[in-house]
C-alpha cells in the first residue's frame, strides 16, 4: 500500500504545485492587468488635466482679451466725447467773436473768393451795422441773418461760411492733430 500512498501523495503534491503555479501566474496576470489599468487611468487623468489646463488658459486669454477690447472701446468713446466737446466749444467761442475779429475774418475770406459782385452777403444780426459801416461788401441782406459766420447767396447758389459748417468741414482734417495734442500717451 505504500506504493499507492506514495503515488497518491505524489499526485497530490503535483496537483498542489500546479495549483501554486497557476495561482502565482494568476496573481502576476492580475497585477499586470491592474498595473496596466492604473497606468491607463493615470494617462487619461494626465490628458484630462492637460486639456482642462489648456482650455482654462484659453478661456483666461479670451477673458483678458475681451476686457482689453472693452477698455480700449471705453477709452475711444471717452476720447471721442472729449473731441466732440472741443469742437462744440470751438463753435460756441467762434459765435461770440468780438466785432473786430469778426470783420477781420469776413474781410480775409471775402478776399480769397472769386466773386461776381451780384452776391448777397448774409451776416449775424448783431454784426449787420458794423459790416455795412465797414463797406466790405456792396450788398448786405437786411432781411436774412445767419447765426454765425456768413453766407453768400447768388440766385440758386449759396456758399455757406457759417462757423458750424466750417468747423464741421475742417473737423476730419483737424481731429487727429487735436487728439494727438490732447491724448499724448
Amino acid at each position: 500500500m505504500s506504493n499507492l500512498e506514495n503515488l497518491t501523495n505524489k499526485i497530490l503534491d503535483d496537483a498542489k504545485n500546479e495549483a501554486d503555479r497557476i495561482m502565482k501566474e494568476s496573481t502576476k496576470i492580475n497585477e499586470d492587468i491592474i498595473r496596466s489599468k492604473v497606468n491607463e487611468a493615470n494617462e487619461k487623468k494626465k490628458k484630462t488635466i492637460e486639456k482642462a489646463s489648456a482650455e482654462a488658459a484659453m478661456m483666461k486669454d479670451r477673458i483678458i482679451s475681451n476686457a482689453g477690447l472693452k477698455i480700449r472701446d471705453e477709452k475711444l468713446k471717452a476720447k471721442q466725447e472729449v473731441l466732440d466737446r472741443v469742437f462744440k466749444l470751438s463753435k460756441e467761442k467762434l459765435k461770440v467773436l468780438n466785432e473786430d475779429e469778426y470783420l477781420k475774418f469776413l474781410k480775409n475770406n471775402l478776399k480769397t473768393l472769386n466773386l461776381k459782385g451780384t452776391e448777397l452777403l448774409i451776416v449775424p444780426e448783431k454784426m449787420k451795422s458794423k459790416v455795412k459801416a465797414a463797406g466790405l461788401f456792396p450788398r448786405v441782406s437786411d432781411d436774412e441773418t445767419v447765426e454765425s459766420g456768413f453766407l453768400l447767396k447768388d440766385k440758386d447758389v449759396t456758399m455757406n461760411f457759417s462757423f458750424d459748417s466750417l468747423v464741421d468741414y475742417l473737423r476730419e482734417e483737424l481731429e487727429s492733430e487735436i487728439a494727438q495734442d490732447l491724448f499724448k500717451e
